[in-house]
C-alpha cells in the first residue's frame, strides 16, 4: 500500500522542476575551460580582497595612510608648480629677441636714437658688435670702478626681465672687469673693453652710466651717476614692452 502512494507520488512531480533538471555532461571536456577560467578568476580576485582588507585593517594604516596621501599630494603639486615655472621661465627668454633696426630722426649716440655701430672686445676674446647685443642693459663702468655692488644689482634687476647685462670698461683689460661673470651669479652677463671709449664719449659717461637699448636697437634711457640703490625696471620694462620705432 505504502508502496504504491510513493510511486504515484513520484510519477506526480512536474518535469520543469528545477531541481529535476539532468545534469548535462559534455562530449568533450575542453568546453568547460571557460568556466574553469571563471573560478579561478575569482579565487585570485578573493585573495586579492582579503589582502587590501588585512592591509587596511592594520593600525598602521590607519595611522599613516592620511599624512601619506597629503604628502604624496604635496610633491605632486610642487612637481608641477616648478614644471610650470620652468616652462615659463624658458618662454621668456625668447620674449626680448631682437627686432629689425629702427631707423630715428634722433641722431645716433643719443637717447631716442640707434646705439653707435661700434665693435668692443670681450674679456674672453673676440669681438662684439655693439648693436648685436639688442636689447640689452649696457653698463659703462669708470677704470677701477669699485663698484661690484652696483653691478650685482644692476643684473639682478636685468635679470627680472630676461635682459642681458653688458659690463664695458673704457680702456685696457682690467682684472676687476674680467672677474665680474664668476663674482655677479647671473648666466647672461657679458663684460667687454672699449679701448677707444666711443660709447663713454658718445654719452658723456659720468660715473656709472646706464644705456638701456630697445629690441630694435635704439636707446630708450641713460642714467649716469648710479648708485646700489638706483632702481632702473621701468625703463628696463618700457624698452621691451613699447613697440620698435618706425623705419
Amino acid at each position: 500500500m505504502h508502496g504504491a502512494e510513493s510511486t504515484a507520488h513520484t510519477e506526480s512531480v512536474p518535469e520543469d522542476a528545477p531541481w529535476a533538471d539532468p545534469v548535462v555532461v559534455p562530449d568533450d571536456i575542453r568546453e568547460l575551460q571557460p568556466d574553469v577560467d571563471a573560478y579561478h578568476r575569482e579565487l585570485r580576485h578573493a585573495r586579492r580582497r582579503l589582502r587590501w582588507q588585512r592591509i587596511t585593517a592594520s593600525p598602521a594604516w590607519q595611522r599613516w595612510s592620511f599624512p601619506a596621501g597629503v604628502l604624496t599630494g604635496a610633491v605632486a603639486l610642487a612637481a608641477a608648480v616648478f614644471g610650470l615655472l620652468v616652462v615659463d621661465g624658458s618662454a621668456g627668454r625668447h620674449a626680448a629677441a631682437p627686432a629689425p633696426l629702427a631707423a630715428p630722426s634722433i641722431a645716433v649716440g643719443q637717447q631716442g636714437g640707434l646705439l653707435p655701430d661700434v665693435s668692443f672686445t670681450s674679456t674672453i676674446g673676440g669681438a662684439v658688435k655693439a648693436r648685436s647685443l639688442r636689447p640689452a642693459l649696457i653698463a659703462l663702468v669708470p677704470p677701477h670702478c669699485g663698484c661690484t655692488a652696483l653691478l650685482r644689482s644692476l643684473a639682478a634687476q636685468a635679470e627680472e626681465v630676461q635682459l642681458r647685462l653688458v659690463v664695458l670698461a673704457p680702456s685696457a683689460p682690467d682684472a676687476e672687469v674680467a672677474a665680474l661673470p664668476g663674482q655677479l651669479h647671473y648666466s647672461d652677463v657679458l663684460t667687454a673693453y672699449d679701448a677707444n671709449g666711443r660709447l663713454a664719449n658718445a654719452y658723456a659717461a659720468d660715473g656709472v652710466t646706464a644705456l638701456v637699448v630697445g629690441r630694435d636697437g635704439v636707446v630708450t634711457y641713460v642714467g649716469k651717476q648710479l648708485t646700489p640703490s638706483s632702481r632702473l625696471e621701468l625703463p628696463l620694462q618700457a624698452a621691451l614692452l613699447l613697440p620698435p620705432t618706425a623705419h
